[in-house]
């Protein structure tokens, strides 16, 4: 697959099962490049677990899965780290390493993949935190910071390397609703601002809502639904819903 086309991750007939308990059932999917696509589903409907396949932290059991080119599901560990700098995975928990301060949490992965004097580190790092909204907390460590603050932290780290394809795991999962909707609109800066493919796992519809781009319902196994939230609304039965239980209801 050409990097230059437009679809830039790919999944096609994705089977995957945790002790013999089926989670994807065929799962297919594309995402064009520059798009922002946000994978809907109750707690529990395997939104992570897809996820994690796009960065080959799973592998599937059966299908394709194909990302800026790349064979995913076939690559090495050697051979996705070069990936897995072009595709950028924000944790639900945010995942920071405790032990390091803002500044070197953000500095983690330009240490590791770029070189770079420390000045300039230092410079890339204070741009990072400004633009997520934490100029100056350089020297804060994880601890001292709140739920809100950690999401901002984890998204500066995750645009260190300034990615192509930026994958949000429950991004707004734990938040008041005043600080989740300053995340999302910090994502939504992000995919506008960079140009980077943007895919979103969420149970929250006001997410959905604010981002206005495609979504992909999650149910049982497979994709129930895919276009847009209005047109979601208007269907019947589990999809029409599960959007409509979210504040999203049907134009009338």
């Amino acid at each position: 697959m050409s990097e230059r086309v437009a679809t830039v991750v790919s999944v096609r007939g994705v089977h995957k099962a945790f002790d013999g308990k089926p989670v994807l059932r065929g799962v297919d999917l594309e995402v064009r490049r520059g798009e922002t696509m946000v994978v809907l589903g109750g707690s529990g409907s395997g939104k992570s677990v897809l996820l994690k396949h796009l960065n080959g932290l799973l592998r599937p059991d059966r299908g394709e899965v194909a990302v800026l080119g790349c064979d995913v599901a076939r690559l090495g560990e050697d051979a996705l780290v070069p990936l897995r700098r072009r595709v950028s995975y924000v944790f639900q928990n945010s995942a920071l390493f405790d032990s390091l301060s803002v500044g070197e949490n953000v500095a983690f992965a330009l240490r590791e993949h770029e070189r770079l004097d420390e000045a300039a580190i230092e410079a890339r790092v204070g741009a990072l935190l400004e633009s997520v909204g934490l100029a100056g907390t350089e020297r804060l460590f994880p601890a001292a910071l709140s739920g809100g603050m950690r999401k901002r932290v984890a998204l500066a780290r995750g645009l260190a390397l300034d990615p192509e394809v930026v994958l949000y795991d429950e991004p707004t999962a734990g938040l008041d609703p005043l600080t989740g909707a300053a995340i999302t609109t910090l994502i939504k800066g992000i995919a506008d601002g960079r140009g980077a493919t943007s895919l979103v796992v969420t149970h929250d519809l006001a997410v959905a809502r604010e981002l206005d781009g495609r979504v992909a319902l999650l149910r049982d196994g497979v994709f129930a639904f895919l276009g847009t939230l209005a047109e979601a609304a208007e269907q019947d039965g589990p999809v029409g819903e599960f959007v409509r239980a979210g504040g999203v209801h049907a134009r009338n």
